[in-house]
């Protein structure tokens, strides 16, 4: 068994033929999913947040992981999940939203939960990267600001497991590959989706939400905004609006269904 940070192991809870697939986002852990996942529980759905590959033990473990190796470790979790449910439900965060809406579209899913999902991200050495992508070999790691922590509740950066530096060939991968690429996907969506972004999100553009809604295909959608949320909308102080909101769309479009 991995030797994963303390409080970011993988979860499962089993329940009824509801299955909910919970992803994470970039050098996090399936902690910043488990109150979510817990609120599930209770309504007796099944639930399982996989880790991400190369997520939730060393950044040493994840720098030579692109986003196909994380949408795999998605995927293995959609068919153990699709062999006892009935009923799908993929919610991500960040990065697993963007999996999440990438899943959404080449698998048959219920509804997908989309969740402060980057639409781009402003960072100026993007280019650069983009421009001479050797430097993300001479430049491995960035180290985060513990002081920039993207969220309204001040505690939760004390017991929030994630790496404190971001591996900059991951984050090129995610930035220049990953997220054009679902950009492209958004006209084959047309699963019911639900997204939900914190009014005080630092971490990505303001407009983000607004441009999945916009380019998405399906006809089925709603967008909420969450005040008193950074980007960790799942356990920032509007947390319990965000997991009622979750909730009522679960239930929502398991009674559409025949």
């Amino acid at each position: 068994m991995p030797n994963y940070l303390p409080g970011a192991e993988p979860f499962f809870f089993p329940g009824n033929r509801v299955g909910c697939l919970l992803i994470h986002g970039f050098t996090g852990t399936p902690y910043e999913m488990r109150g979510l996942g817990e609120r599930l529980a209770t309504q007796g759905y099944t639930v399982l947040a996989p880790v991400l590959a190369g997520h939730a033990t060393d950044p040493h473990d994840m720098i030579a992981t692109r986003w196909h190796h994380w949408y795999a470790s998605v995927t293995t979790a959609y068919d153990q999940l699709a062999a006892q449910s009935d009923y799908i439900f993929p919610i991500g965060l960040s990065l697993g939203a963007v999996l999440a809406l990438h899943l959404a579209a080449h698998h048959p899913v219920t509804g997908v939960v989309s969740a402060a999902a980057p639409f781009s991200i402003e960072n100026s050495l993007i280019p650069l990267f983009k421009t001479f992508p050797f430097l993300t070999r001479l430049i491995p790691y960035l180290k985060k600001n513990p002081a920039n922590s993207d969220t309204q509740d001040p505690s939760i950066a004390a017991h929030h497991p994630e790496y404190p530096v971001n591996p900059t060939p991951c984050a090129a991968s995610l930035i220049l590959d990953l997220i054009p690429h679902v950009r492209a996907d958004l006209g084959d969506l047309r699963t019911p989706v639900l997204f939900l972004q914190g009014r005080n999100d630092r971490t990505i553009p303001a407009n983000s939400m607004d441009e999945y809604f916009a380019h998405i295909a399906s006809s089925d959608k709603e967008k909420i905004w969450l005040d008193r949320s950074g980007h960790l909308v799942l356990e920032d102080y509007a947390k319990d609006i965000a997991f009622a909101t979750i909730e009522q769309f679960i239930q929502t479009h398991i009674s559409l269904e025949p």
